[in-house]
């Protein structure tokens, strides 16, 4: 079932104690974007507002907070001050984390662990960090799991 809401945002707080998530490192690709995507909506933004004041395509922001490959830096701090973000804190992150995927990256090309002495442009970073097979999967419930798409186009009107 597929079912679209309004916000980023979980619409009930759960009942008791927050406990931190142990499987998402906290400088990786997917908690950098996680994070993008808490920041714009704690600065209650729409990707059109976000693109008119950042000067970037709509697209190019969304992608940028998708978490499949890391944002250009320009395109990063564009989205983190279009939300009013701190920018050095976000600049520097980026930096340690393009390192880490530009490193790891140079390693699997080489096929070994050394470190690498001659960086990768950012570019050639991986898309995703997950191997093929676990991508593949199927899932484990074909039909006991719901999936949520997130929009941020208002809902449709009755009668459409």
């Amino acid at each position: 079932m597929i079912r679209q809401r309004d916000t980023a945002l979980p619409e009930e707080q759960p009942a008791g104690p927050v406990l931190p998530v142990a499987s998402i490192a906290p400088d990786d690709l997917e908690a950098f974007a996680r994070d993008l995507r808490a920041l714009r909506a704690g600065a209650d933004l729409e990707y059109p507002e976000m693109a008119e004041t950042s000067h970037f395509e709509m697209k190019t922001l969304a992608a940028a907070a998708g978490g499949l490959r890391l944002p250009t830096l320009p395109v990063a701090v564009a989205f983190v001050r279009a939300c009013g973000g701190n920018v050095a804190e976000w600049e520097d992150r980026w930096q340690k984390l393009a390192d880490r995927l530009t490193g790891e990256a140079a390693r699997k090309r080489r096929g070994d662990g050394e470190e690498d002495a001659e960086p990768v442009e950012p570019a050639d970073a991986p898309a995703a960090l997950e191997s093929p097979k676990a991508a593949a999967a199927p899932p484990s419930e074909p039909d006991g799991g719901e999936v949520y798409v997130i929009t941020s186009a208002p809902p449709r009107q009755p009668g459409w």
